[in-house]
């Protein structure tokens, strides 16, 4: 092969070795980006107490009284699963987002604001003081063991259902750990001592939008963050 057309060669070879050198991470940060989940939450308390009551975003360790309201925001940028399970002290669960698991095959798409409770009712904190615990679940496919323990808990006699509860309980434990083991952003784990009191449904109540304090959270393939109230 003459000398210049073996130089040629070599300089389109370092050209391509450069240029897939520099083309090769911005593919990648955009693959890993279309990949990407995401959704925005909120998650708004309405103190019940002031003359003019102001809502402020739930951290994750709130302190709130009995007659405070609660309410909470879900939207899709992307589409994947989320779900809001509330635990309280007498060993009940309830999943408060999904309002039905039917909802996954109907009424679910990005772009769309879903509140919890719906329209302007809000949860409102009951007499009963104590812990509330809040887990919120995302995940790229379905959750079915945790959809297929809590259909057959609200199907079951209330003597059945605290072990049920219970088991609920702890999948979503396992999950929370695999979400942490995983390297994710770290999670705060609820106490195991007996805790969480019950809220009531309050209708008719204030209509403050909450999805002004949204955040965006994105993740890969599961994310799990729990929120423990202080209910005094």
């Amino acid at each position: 092969m003459p000398i210049a057309r073996l130089l040629q060669s070599i300089a389109l070879s370092l050209l391509l070795l450069l240029v897939t050198g520099s083309i090769c991470p911005i593919s990648q940060a955009a693959e890993a980006e279309k990949r990407e989940l995401k959704f925005r939450w909120a998650f708004g308390a309405l103190g019940g107490s002031t003359n003019a009551p102001r809502v402020e975003p739930v951290a994750r360790n709130a302190v709130l009284k009995s007659g405070d309201k609660l309410k909470v925001m879900v939207e899709l940028h992307r589409k994947c699963f989320v779900y809001l399970i509330h635990h309280n002290a007498q060993g009940e669960v309830a999943m408060l987002f999904p309002y039905d698991i039917k909802q996954f095959g109907t009424d679910y798409q990005p772009g769309r604001r879903y509140y919890i409770p719906k329209g302007e009712a809000w949860f409102q904190l009951d007499n009963k003081i104590g812990k509330e615990t809040f887990y919120l679940m995302a995940s790229d496919q379905r959750l079915l063991d945790i959809e297929y323990l809590y259909n057959k808990y609200v199907s079951s006699e209330p003597v059945k259902r605290t072990e049920l509860a219970v088991q609920m309980v702890a999948e979503l434990d396992s999950l929370r750990e695999q979400y942490r083991a995983a390297g994710e952003q770290s999670d705060v784990l609820a106490s195991n001592e007996a805790t969480l009191r019950g809220f009531e449904r309050a209708t008719g109540a204030d209509p403050t939008d909450i999805a002004g304090m949204a955040r965006d959270i994105a993740f890969n393939n599961l994310y799990s963050e729990t929120i423990v109230i202080d209910h005094r």
